[in-house]
């Protein structure tokens, strides 16, 4: 399923891997990060924003340097939706541009959450961001096998967990599970979305689960949600309790994460 995909995700594995290794420095990141071209070159184009500075980087080490390890990580994942998010999916009715807003909405949504709640924003984060892999690989598997005729419309479909069962014979988040288990992303990671959902029936349901899931409710609160899911992110006393945030916090995550979301949409157009 991975093989589908730009490479640019596994690289954001392997940078979580160097970011956690106390003897790393900026010099080993930017190894990592040159050795995909296409994310590279976006990574230059978004060091030179105004939302980084104010422009003269010319080389991966000048980028990092610049930004600093507490930075980098949401760097390259940013830039990581620009080579996986290049293009509609079209029986998902989910045009490229809204995906990227959506995957960075749900990134800093999922962050906030956990930095709020004590946990470890940086997995959070991650997770936000990628969990619509699911959707790019069982997009792109749909185009042999499936009429367009087919694709999802909300009018009639309802939602993604009625339809994808009946049309792809999957369901997103577990496709998106295996995808990020193959590129050996933490554990944490790949069980937050595996469970994110919070279905019945489903797997027993992690922390990190629950505040993805609130993270799809906030995304969704700021415009940024995907039509199909909207069923799935009702913050109930439940998913807070799992959590360990109150309905305060939740909600104020709202303005704090749109703020944060409009600047980095502003500086970057």
């Amino acid at each position: 399923m991975a093989a589908k995909l730009p490479a640019a995700p596994q690289v954001l594995s392997e940078l979580a891997e160097i970011l956690e290794d106390v003897n790393a420095n900026t010099g080993d990141v930017a190894r990592l990060l040159e050795r995909d071209g296409p994310l590279a070159a976006s990574i230059l184009r978004i060091s030179n924003s105004a939302l980084f500075g104010t422009g003269g980087v010319g080389s991966i080490q000048e980028a990092v340097n610049r930004v600093g390890f507490g930075e980098v990580h949401r760097l390259v994942g940013y830039a990581a939706t620009s080579t996986l998010a290049d293009r509609a999916l079209s029986f998902y009715n989910v045009e490229a541009e809204p995906l990227r807003e959506h995957m960075v909405c749900n990134a800093l949504a999922a962050e906030a959450l956990a930095t709020a709640a004590g946990a470890n924003p940086r997995h959070s984060y991650t997770a936000g961001l990628l969990r619509p892999i699911g959707m790019l690989v069982l997009d792109r598997l749909a185009r042999d096998k499936v009429a367009l005729t087919d694709c999802f419309e909300a009018s009639t479909d309802g939602t993604y967990s009625a339809w994808e069962p009946r049309t792809l014979h999957f369901r997103n988040a577990a496709v998106t599970a295996v995808v990020l288990n193959e590129w050996r992303f933490a554990s944490e990671v790949v069980e937050a979305v595996r469970g994110h959902t919070l279905q019945p029936g489903a797997i027993p349901p992690s922390r990190g689960a629950a505040l993805l899931n609130l993270a799809g409710w906030v995304s969704d609160q700021l415009g940024a949600g995907l039509r199909g899911e909207r069923d799935l992110w009702e913050p109930t006393p439940a998913k807070l309790a799992l959590a360990g945030i109150s309905e305060e916090t939740l909600r104020l995550q709202v303005d704090e994460v749109g703020s944060l979301f409009d600047r980095m949409q502003a500086s970057l157009q």
